[in-house]
């Protein structure tokens, strides 16, 4: 009889979330996840070999999250200018009610700006940054706002700048 699919994976990318939210990514390592998770020394080191690998995959399952919650809004039923900034707040409701995630967020923006490798993971043109920029383009062009990117991005940004507020103070 076949082995059951590990979780180990998907827990190991959460205690690095965790770990980055809480004690910053320079205390992310292969033996901090060991031992929060009480797993036998090198185990995380089979699941990600390198530091940028375990990285890499804290910054999949953040973007795995943020989509999870995002997708009970359906963007594309909504029509006018009070459907959709209902919606707004209730995205940003929700992605600021997980303080961790936000924190680890922002910590990996920041500290990954300067590494070429792993930048490009939450850069403007990265796959997180377009998971929610395009739904939120395509929104603004049905209520026919012109300009429709760039008034994504904008107001991207300043979503952004209300969740640091929450867990900055």
């Amino acid at each position: 009889m076949p082995r059951p699919p590990s979780d180990r994976p998907e827990r190991i990318a959460d205690a690095s979330l965790e770990i980055i939210a809480t004690s910053g990514l320079h205390a992310l390592t292969h033996r901090s996840i060991d031992a929060k998770l009480g797993f036998p020394a090198g185990t995380t080191s089979y699941y990600a070999r390198t530091r940028a690998e375990l990285i890499a995959r804290a910054v999949t399952r953040l973007i795995q999250r943020f989509s999870d919650v995002t997708t009970d809004f359906p963007l594309d039923e909504l029509t006018t200018d009070d459907q959709a900034g209902a919606a707004i707040v209730g995205v940003a409701t929700i992605l600021g009610g997980n303080e961790s995630d936000l924190v680890a967020r922002f910590v990996l923006q920041i500290d990954l700006r300067d590494d070429p490798e792993l930048h490009p993971l939450l850069n403007a043109t990265s796959r997180s940054q377009q998971v929610t920029l395009e739904p939120v383009t395509d929104l603004l062009e049905r209520l026919d706002i012109p300009d429709a990117a760039e008034h994504a991005r904008g107001l991207l940004a300043h979503i952004a700048g209300l969740l640091l507020a929450r867990p900055t103070g």
